[in-house]
């Protein structure tokens, strides 16, 4: 496995596996061709005698008929047995399939001797053993086979030709017999080894050849399901960065159109912020001019409202507008900032304690469901960075906090600042005591576009430029989280960064 898949096989594994299941199909089909072959043979002894009048020999027919019955009921009672196996080892069906076939060989050869041997024309069946052979064994097994069945018929007719086996003749020669002429002997001998290794040859050839175009055929198919599987993979995958991409730019049309708003908005705020000053400034003056009038008529009402109700709750109205309109401009000036385009400096003083204020100003409407608690160190030494830069930091991990938290009105925010090493370093941890992460996915939540908020519209780059920011101003990141124990994301800052 290289590449956690497991290996494909060869085309000559492939084929070997063919062969194998070929085998096990066939062995069946062996024994109903030899039941085919003692029909057959019955009905020739039942009619060539009687129609022909040929002088067969019945009783050595019907013994080597008997016994290649007896061996093929036998091996059909195994079949049966088998049924249930639904893979048997290669070894047992090539052991299975070997034994058929020398049973055969044994009983043609047999057959052969006891009706004429070297004389009898039917020698060349050998031949369908040898293509039966080359279409289901391998080239080196047909061979094998050739050269058995080359040694069975040798030795028939040297043994016969020794007088060590008695000879018995064919029926249909009628002028003598030729077992002991060695020139007859030597021409049958040589035809039909020529034929038998000539068929062998041929045949296994074009059946090899075939085996393994089948094998390359499957294992191609193989490939391209798979290639298609990949694909399809490999297409999903890119729809998705696509949805991720398009949620992204429409993102940032958002950062823009937002920043336009920001300055909008800005102008009618300032006009709202100085004409509350003047009203409010005002009222020391005209409350003494109320009061007066307000004692020569007792039932004085201003706005509906009773004046003494009115000369009580006016100045703190004042005040909470002043404080509302001076909330809104801090907002939009964190907008304004927030949206404004990076140039890449990262040479600015920046105070991390009112990154964090603007940060929490920003995300108010998403984390106000939830206790926010801030504990920021009063003597927090300035960084060389850029402001806008790390309040999308503060920002992003706001964001992913209430999101973690989801529907949990009980939720805490935490957000703290500290100096370390000294006042060379300062920390900034944001956390919750949300459901936490598992081991694989603290592990990859920096990874650019993982998410596990995909169908709540996640992209999973918020974190991953987070983890950007934090590595251009030479920080380090840290995540600390656990099944149902929260998560703290670990910001640590050098003051003054070494210049590369």
């Amino acid at each position: 496995m290289m590449d956690g898949r497991p290996r494909r096989p060869t085309a000559v594994e492939g084929a070997r596996t063919l062969r194998e299941a070929e085998l096990r199909a066939r062995l069946g089909w062996f024994i109903q061709l030899r039941w085919a072959f003692l029909a057959g043979l019955g009905l020739a002894l039942l009619t060539a005698g009687p129609l022909l009048g040929l002088p067969l020999p019945y009783g050595r027919l019907l013994t080597v008929g008997a016994a290649v019955a007896g061996y093929n009921v036998a091996l059909s009672l195994r079949r049966r047995g088998e049924a249930g196996d639904a893979s048997p080892s290669p070894r047992v069906i090539h052991a299975e399939t070997y034994a058929q076939i020398g049973l055969d060989l044994v009983a043609l050869t047999a057959l052969l001797h006891l009706s004429g041997g070297a004389e009898n024309p039917f020698a060349f069946f050998y031949l369908f053993h040898a293509i039966i052979g080359s279409i289901l064994l391998s080239r080196a097994e047909v061979w094998t086979l050739g050269g058995v069945a080359s040694a069975l018929f040798l030795g028939l007719v040297g043994l016969e030709y020794a007088g060590i086996l008695p000879h018995y003749p064919f029926p249909l020669l009628s002028a003598g017999s030729q077992y002991r002429n060695l020139h007859f002997l030597l021409a049958v001998s040589a035809a039909l080894l020529t034929a038998l290794f000539g068929v062998i040859a041929i045949c296994s050839t074009i059946v090899q050849s075939l085996r393994r175009r089948e094998a390359e055929l499957g294992l191609a198919r193989q490939m391209l399901e798979q290639q298609a599987q990949d694909l399809e993979a490999a297409n999903r995958a890119l729809r998705a960065q696509q949805e991720r991409l398009v949620q992204s730019e429409k993102l940032a049309a958002l950062g823009g159109l937002a920043a336009g708003i920001a300055h909008e908005i800005n102008n009618p705020v300032q006009f709202l912020e100085g004409n509350l000053q003047v009203v409010s400034e005002s009222m020391g003056t005209i409350l003494p001019v109320l009061d007066a009038h307000a004692e020569r008529q007792p039932g004085f009402r201003v706005a509906r409202l009773p004046y003494a109700f009115f000369r009580e709750q006016a100045p703190a109205m004042l005040q909470d507008m002043l404080h509302g309109v001076r909330r809104i401009a801090d907002i939009v000036r964190d907008l304004k900032q927030f949206a404004r385009r990076d140039e890449g400096r990262l040479d600015e003083a920046v105070d991390l304690n009112a990154v964090v204020r603007a940060g929490l100003r920003l995300a108010h409407n998403r984390i106000k469901r939830f206790r926010v608690v801030s504990d920021l160190d009063p003597g927090l030494p300035p960084l060389r960075g850029s402001t806008v830069k790390l309040e999308q930091v503060v920002v992003a991990n706001l964001l992913n906090a209430a999101e973690a938290l989801g529907e949990a009105p009980e939720g805490t925010i935490t957000v703290s600042t500290r100096a370390a090493e000294g006042g060379t370093r300062v920390r900034l941890v944001i956390g919750d005591d949300g459901p936490g992460m598992s081991e694989d996915v603290t592990r990859r939540v920096f990874d650019p576009f993982f998410t596990t908020k995909q169908p709540m519209g996640g992209t999973g780059l918020g974190l991953a430029v987070t983890y950007g920011i934090v590595q251009e101003h030479a920080g380090q990141a840290e995540v600390e989280s656990a099944p149902g124990e929260g998560t703290r994301f670990i910001y640590t800052f050098p003051v003054t960064r070494v210049q590369a």
